[in-house]
């Protein structure tokens, strides 16, 4: 049986498509662009409330309000001179310098302007970093490799909110991660400024998923500093090492690639019904499809019988040609030619397969 693909994974819209909402994303860019052109803005606000207030000083027989001073400002911005050349010698610099002054800025803004909402990477730093700002909750992966693009594929299906940090920016995943809308951080996560931008101390979680270990374990520690209650999930080449940082930095999950993908190798090279395998606890635990025989051992049984008399599960019923069904009821009883997909210890499925092929034998 091929691997499932996860864009084929079934689920359901509400948590498919859940997490962050374009109109959000367009919210927080613009957020980003004030922050940019903030200092422009003020700059020009004084300029012209400046210029209105020079207009009602120096020209007080016109009894110009204070907006239309500001207006008589605005317009010189643009060349165009509102009332004929005053005699103060402080309006005629006014007349002479606010044109050069306030076109520059305003055309250097807009050119400015333009190339951000063309580029957004021009500002991506700061757009990313006030669309973090704005999660709680959230999960910080940390490490976009080819584990780590899985895992944050995994993590968007299931509807998650998720901030990423990748030191490579030459990484081949990252146009996808940007055309999804997820913020993005391009820094070492060691860095522990990185780690703030990224809004850890708000994190549910963080999932480090570089190809170094002590990078990992550096990371994780930085994140246990900043937040200590936080949730670490940290990949690491050695098992024996990983379980050292479980036990010893009281680490939630400590995995090596080798240990998860040694006994599913294992048992799928032993037998081609095996689909999975796990080790929970001491014991080694298979997911494998099953075919329900006359008179093999689990015709007529129920599914509650078969978890109360042989100690394992049954996570799907197929019978012949409809429709199967996930965790089929316990009152279920199992029929010559279903075929099912059971769950539970290796040695206990091992034996009853050997006693169903002595009983066809």
């Amino acid at each position: 049986m091929p691997a499932t693909q996860l864009d084929q994974l079934e689920l359901s819209p509400q948590r498919a498509h859940r997490g962050l909402s374009r109109l959000w994303r367009e919210w927080c860019f613009v957020r980003a662009a004030f922050v940019h052109f903030r200092f422009r803005l003020l700059l020009m606000v004084a300029v012209l409330i400046g210029g209105g207030l020079l207009f009602m000083a120096l020209e007080p027989e016109k009894n110009h309000s204070l907006p239309e001073a500001t207006y008589y400002t605005w317009s010189l911005v643009f060349g165009e001179p509102p009332e004929a050349f005053p005699h103060s010698w402080m309006l005629q610099v006014l007349f002479f310098a606010v044109p050069v002054f306030g076109l520059t800025v305003i055309i250097e803004g807009m050119v400015d302007l333009a190339l951000m909402v063309r580029d957004r990477r021009r500002c991506e730093r700061s757009w990313c970093t006030v669309m973090a700002s704005s999660l709680s909750d959230h999960i910080v992966l940390v490490g976009l490799g080819r584990l780590g693009y899985r895992t944050y594929h995994m993590l968007r299906r299931l509807g998650q909110a998720v901030v990423v940090i990748e030191r490579d920016d030459q990484n081949q995943f990252l146009e996808d991660v940007r055309r999804d809308g997820t913020p993005l951080f391009i820094g070492d996560a060691r860095r522990e400024s990185l780690l703030e931008e990224a809004n850890v101390p708000k994190a549910r979680s963080v999932i480090l998923a570089t190809d170094d270990d002590l990078a990992n374990l550096e990371i994780a520690l930085d994140a246990r500093k900043l937040s200590p209650g936080i949730r670490v999930v940290i990949r690491m080449f050695d098992q024996n090492m990983a379980d050292k940082i479980r036990d010893g930095f009281n680490i939630h999950i400590a995995m090596s690639q080798s240990q998860l993908s040694a006994p599913a190798f294992a048992t799928a090279a032993m037998e081609d019904s095996i689909l999975n395998s796990m080790v929970v606890g001491t014991q080694l635990v298979v997911t494998q499809r099953w075919h329900v025989r006359p008179d093999g051992p689990l015709c007529k049984k129920t599914v509650g019988d078969v978890l109360t008399d042989l100690s394992f599960g049954v996570l799907e019923r197929r019978p012949k040609e409809t429709p199967g069904s996930l965790f089929p009821p316990p009152h279920t009883r199992l029929e010559p030619g279903d075929e099912l997909i059971v769950q539970g210890p290796f040695d206990r499925l091992a034996e009853l397969r050997e006693k169903a092929e002595g009983l066809t034998g």
